[in-house]
């Protein structure tokens, strides 16, 4: 959660504890994910092409900075799109 979005009640909280308010990590394959995500939902709603899921799923996967594992990027394309 980005600190702009936490209550104010959490902020206090932090600051009353002498604690530094979480910082929001951005992934650095957001972007590919929505890429997967957007191609994921043209092939089942649309049409699209099988290929271009797939050179998606690749993509995340192959990106130096990427931490997916293929059976947990898997799991989310399951849960996320086919249940």
């Amino acid at each position: 959660m980005p600190t702009a979005e936490m209550p104010d009640d959490w902020k206090d909280y932090y600051k009353e504890k002498g604690r530094d308010l979480p910082q929001h990590k951005v992934d650095p394959v957001s972007d590919l994910l929505q890429e997967l995500d957007n191609a994921t939902i043209a092939m089942l709603n649309h049409g699209g092409p099988k290929i271009r899921v797939d050179q998606a799923f690749e993509a995340v996967l192959n990106h130096p900075e990427s931490t997916w594992k293929r059976d947990v990027l898997s799991y989310r394309q399951r849960v996320t799109h086919y249940s």
